[in-house]
């Protein structure tokens, strides 16, 4: 079977509401046990980014979820032709931050497209991987000639499990029990990393003939789940051992004096790990699609 040649022929992106800038944050994300976080400054220094996006108000009132997010982004591929969209054959929607457990998010971003065609619709999970997943699920679609007309997304909407009311029992009760800090740093880190948004990639088999086309020769992926333990993580609590204890094992009091639906991240984990795993792995595709020569000395 001759395989077929991928291409991004279009690109769209939809951020909701107005830019929040740095000093702003707080504002909408609020302030836990009213005191400003001291890792604020640090994070966003480090990080870089000058302003967000959030898919609520002030208040935080939510105004849009993230199925809607990502359908928007989706429409804005087709603002000159709202008609081309039944042409797709496949949806498929990364993201880790859901709007529930089920169904999924794929279909629920479907269903805010009526005016598409019953499709083949898949919902990648997971975190940074997630939006990779659903655009390699896409090439590959593609590739084999299962699909020629398709739509890959990536999106989040994380700002509600990000307000300060979703740490204020966890706060009063290691008060209470004169335990560390109020909030983790793990816990804090990415309030100031994160906000909202969604992007979408048209991927066809064909260039497009009016604009620029990025073609796709392969896409690789390595998980080191087997090496190393849980580095981000949402809706569990990690125990001293590492492992993973599911939301579903606490109950509902646990639940809320834990915050386990916050998001978190092992910042120590990461650091000791992100250069060293992923240049190791690096200088094994670059050299295996023959890109170009590595050698990679870890230090």
């Amino acid at each position: 079977m001759k395989l077929k040649e991928v291409f991004i022929t279009r690109t769209a992106v939809f951020f909701p509401n107005n830019p929040i800038s740095n000093d702003e944050m707080e504002g909408f994300l609020g302030l836990v046990n009213d005191n400003e976080s001291k890792s604020r400054r640090l994070v966003l220094r480090n990080n870089g980014i000058k302003s967000r996006y959030y898919a609520m108000t002030r208040e935080g009132k939510s105004t849009h979820t993230n199925a809607e997010l990502t359908s928007l982004a989706i429409k804005n591929l087709f603002l000159k032709d709202s008609n081309e969209i039944k042409q797709i054959d496949l949806l498929s929607c990364g993201t880790s931050s859901p709007d529930q457990l089920m169904p999924s998010h794929g279909v629920m971003v479907h269903g805010w497209l009526p005016e598409s065609n019953a499709i083949e619709v898949i919902s990648p999970s997971g975190n940074c991987c997630s939006g990779m997943h659903a655009l390699k699920y896409n090439f590959m679609s593609i590739r084999t000639g299962e699909s020629t007309k398709t739509i890959s997304t990536g999106s989040e909407r994380l700002s509600r499990v990000m307000r300060s009311e979703q740490f204020e029992i966890e706060v009063q009760k290691r008060i209470e029990l004169e335990k560390d800090p109020y909030l983790a740093f793990e816990k804090d880190f990415l309030r100031w990393m994160l906000s909202d948004g969604a992007a979408a990639f048209l991927i066809e088999d064909k260039k497009n003939v009016h604009d620029i086309s990025l073609r796709i020769d392969w896409i690789e992926g390595f998980s080191f789940a087997n090496q190393v333990e849980t580095c981000m993580y949402m809706g569990a609590e990690k125990d001293e051992k590492g492992d993973l204890k599911c939301f579903s094992d606490f109950s509902p009091i646990e639940i809320m004096e834990k915050s386990i639906f916050s998001i978190k991240q092992d910042v120590k984990l990461l650091g000791e790990n992100i250069v060293k795993l992923g240049f190791k792995n690096l200088e094994i595709i670059f050299n295996k699609k023959g890109v170009l020569k590595l050698e990679w000395q870890p230090h």
